[in-house]
């Protein structure tokens, strides 16, 4: 696969299988121990950062 080319999306049945699988905790079964199996939700400034962050990378 080119760098101009993306892998086609997961089918949509799979995307709510994986959404529901991590929000049942199953997800982190498969993380370490010392790994925090909380998150807060991102803010503005951090997703403007890992914007930029992915666009430096194009």
């Amino acid at each position: 696969m080119s760098d101009q080319e993306t892998a086609p999306a997961a089918p949509a049945d799979d995307v709510a299988e994986l959404s529901a699988l991590i929000a049942d905790g199953g997800f982190w079964r498969l993380a370490p121990d010392w790994v925090p199996c909380t998150f807060a939700p991102p803010t503005s400034e951090t997703l403007r950062a890992a914007e930029a962050g992915l666009r430096a990378k194009l």
